[in-house]
């Protein structure tokens, strides 16, 4: 807020100590005491006000939060609006420029306020107080908040108020890296000239507060080109098979993005790489928002509106060439590839791309399946190995998102083993408000990123209330991740957000690997077989069964490639919920484990039996019959519909099991509501959350009882 007047000429004022004597001013106070709404002020002037007009907020400064003002004004407009707790009078300051000040301002974020008054002249402005972080970590770990970003040049300014005003914030809550995006399109906005200007004013700002940042480095996605590359001939985006009208996101079976990501990655090395101040980098390869991933539903060039949508961005010429390529390496032959498809092609150069639905033959659907999302785990990995080359001492993760249906095309478990070789981690971009939907679509990254040596990281799909950040915090400890982003809204836009922040974030100093004795088998060749295993993110047949599973108890997932990498062989139980349908290879590795003492738990309806990909359920039936060597197979014969009675019915199975490590075997036996969730980690700890409305009492298995508080976590 530049050009400021030492006075001001006030216009109306409204004081909390004398409202009676209100000069101009009737202001309201608006309490709200829920996880989605705000407390207020609603300020209204008695006569019309010309502009510009300051209005000033003065607020008792305890406690931690963003002071806003609705309708709002540009960041380069405001001062003092975060409050520090340092127990002073402090006054946070909006300027209106528009010809006649709202009639009415709501006020959020502003505690306890004193007095609010409206003036024609800018008034003084006190500096931001410097104050220490409330939470002090002695572990380290990579706490990330946004902050401000920019989509054009002209931006600039706007996102420096930006960070001037929220960092003190981010600061004192014990975050230290911010995140923005940085663009291709921005950096290279000449063809081979690389301006760095603009992160560098904003690095500048993040370092002079004494944080670190954590960009996100984008490329592929629409919004990221620059306009010299969106113009030329070699701009491919992807082209959809539902409708074959293209999106701005370019198509990862065309090489002429490769040149140029390549320079991208490696012009930011050798500008940053060896900045203290960069605390990581996040890779964005593709898909709308620089996901490893599929378009979906995001914007495209210049953030114009386009066709998108959950599909298969596949008709575009080079998707065609690269499926031919793949089919000659499954099938050198085409009498082959006729005998797996059920076709009656002449050549290899005969397919074409198709909608996986009309497949006449599951091998057909498979193959398109594994191509498809094969290609996109193929394009991130190239990604993490240039940017590894470009950065060799660099924190490195992956933007893995979505919830593992086939269109999105992310295949968690290939992410993680991929990332593990440059030594670099997942971040999984897709956490919402509820602890079990977050448990379900983030656990096959984080079984994999642990089992493979991987980082893990956390960061929400979009909106979240103090319940979301609770339930990511608790997701974030108990599997050892080293990495938490949060939004800033999904904190400061939350009046009770900061307080469960500020007294249960300590707990990541405390974090640790899970101690984990069953796992749940993710069908991976079932989703690509069949639709409602899991592409109905809110319908799934298998996430629900596995939402109602995680209340029971704290699993591992599966996937096909783990189990082919060895990972069975590290659990007591593994458990079938949905999808019956796997490759024998690996239903011969689970009848192996299984002999070898293993214990196997799976529904006998209402698919019937486990079977191979060609119809083949001779292992399961041999498992009817109890031929099961020194383990044991146990089928649930009951409807697992909706899930929890077939969940209670593992529970009681798994009980029975020798060998389970004290601490899981006791956390199975304790009783409690089924919103309590326990996790038992590898440095002792049992860490419990209580994602509910109402306090919980749990009893542990010793007879001790322990109350915990609403959407609260304990740890012992």
């Amino acid at each position: 807020m530049s050009g400021m007047l030492a006075a001001a000429a006030e216009l109306a004022r409204w004081d909390a100590a004398d409202p009676a004597r209100a000069g101009g001013l009737r202001v309201v106070h608006q309490p709200e005491n829920d996880y989605y709404r705000r407390s207020a002020y609603l300020v209204h002037a008695g006569r019309p006000v010309k502009g510009p007009v300051w209005l000033i907020v003065e607020y008792a400064d305890r406690g931690y939060a963003w002071i806003t003002a609705s309708p709002g004004v540009p960041m380069q407009n405001q001062h003092g609006v975060v409050r520090l707790d340092t127990g002073r009078n402090r006054r946070a300051v909006f300027r209106y420029d528009q010809a006649v000040f709202p009639s009415a301002i709501r006020i959020e974020g502003a505690g306890q306020v004193r007095s609010v008054s409206l003036s024609d002249a800018a008034p003084s402005l006190d500096p931001v107080p410097e104050v220490k972080p409330a939470l002090e970590f002695r572990t380290p770990s990579q706490r990330v908040i946004s902050a401000a970003d920019i989509h054009r040049p002209e931006d600039l300014p706007e996102a420096l108020a930006t960070l001037r005003n929220l960092l003190p914030l981010a600061r004192a809550l014990g975050f230290n890296a911010i995140e923005f995006y940085v663009r291709w399109g921005l950096a290279e906005r000449a063809r081979g000239v690389y301006d760095w200007s603009l992160y560098d004013a904003l690095v500048a700002e993040i370092e002079r507060q004494g944080l670190q940042f954590f960009p996100l480095l984008i490329g592929g996605s629409g919004y990221a080109l620059p306009k010299w590359f969106h113009d030329s001939p070699e701009n491919v985006g992807f082209e959809c098979l539902e409708h074959r009208v293209r999106h701005d996101v370019q198509s990862i079976f065309c090489e002429n993005q490769t040149p140029y990501v390549r320079r991208f990655l490696a012009e930011f090395g050798k500008h940053y790489g060896s900045r203290k101040a960069l605390q990581g980098v996040r890779l964005g390869p593709s898909g709308d928002y620089g996901e490893a991933q599929y378009p979906a539903r995001g914007p495209g060039y210049q953030f114009r509106a386009g066709h998108t949508h959950i599909g298969y961005w596949a008709a575009d010429p080079f998707a065609q060439l690269s499926l031919r390529a793949f089919l000659r390496g499954r099938y050198p032959d085409v009498a082959s590839l006729n005998n797996a498809w059920s076709g009656d092609y002449r050549t290899h150069e005969d397919v074409s791309t198709f909608l996986p639905v009309t497949s006449a033959s599951p091998r057909k659907r498979i193959d398109f399946g594994e191509w498809y999302m094969g290609a996109m785990s193929d394009w991130c990995e190239k990604w993490a190995v240039w940017t590894r080359q470009a950065m060799p001492n660099t924190v490195i993760h992956q933007s893995s998102g979505g919830w593992g249906p086939v269109e999105i095309g992310t295949d968690y478990s290939f992410q993680a083993r991929s990332m593990a070789k440059v030594k670099g981690g997942v971040r999984l971009t897709n956490e919402s408000d509820n602890y079990a939907d977050n448990f379900t679509i983030t656990r096959m990254a984080s079984s994999a990123a642990r089992f493979y040596g991987a980082g893990l990281g956390y960061e929400p799909g979009g909106f979240g209330s103090a319940r979301g950040v609770m339930a990511r915090l608790y997701n974030a400890v108990t599997n050892g991740a080293e990495h938490l982003f949060y939004y800033h809204s999904n904190l400061y836009s939350n009046d009770q957000a900061i307080d469960r922040w500020l007294a249960h974030a300590h707990l990541l100093d405390r974090r640790a690997k899970p101690v984990i004795d069953v796992a749940v088998f993710y069908p991976d060749t079932a989703i690509k077989l069949d639709d409602d295993v899991l592409r109905y993110r809110w319908a799934s047949a298998f996430l629900t069964k596995a939402q109602a599973l995680r209340s029971e108890m704290d699993y591992d997932y599966l996937s096909e490639q783990m189990i082919e990498d060895g990972a069975l062989d590290r659990f007591k139980a593994l458990v079938w919920l949905w999808g019956t349908v796997t490759e024998k290879r690996i239903l011969e590795r689970m009848d192996r484990w299984v002999r070898a003492g293993g214990a196997v738990i799976y529904p006998a309806m209402p698919r019937g039996l486990p079977v191979t990909v060609e119809g083949d359920g001779s292992i399961a039936a041999n498992w009817q019959r109890g031929e099961t060597g020194k383990g044991r197979a146990v089928a649930f014969h009951g409807d697992t519909l909706p899930g929890q009675q077939y969940a209670r019915f593992i529970r009681r199975e798994v009980l029975k099991l020798d060998g389970l490590a004290p601490a899981y075997r006791s956390a199975l036996a304790m009783r409690k509501p089924p919103s309590v969730y326990w996790s038992t980690l590898a440095n002792g700890l049992l860490v419990l959350l209580n994602f509910d409305d109402e306090e919980a009492e749990v009893r542990l298995e010793g007879g001790k009882s322990v109350s915990i508080a609403p959407y609260s976590i304990a740890a012992m």
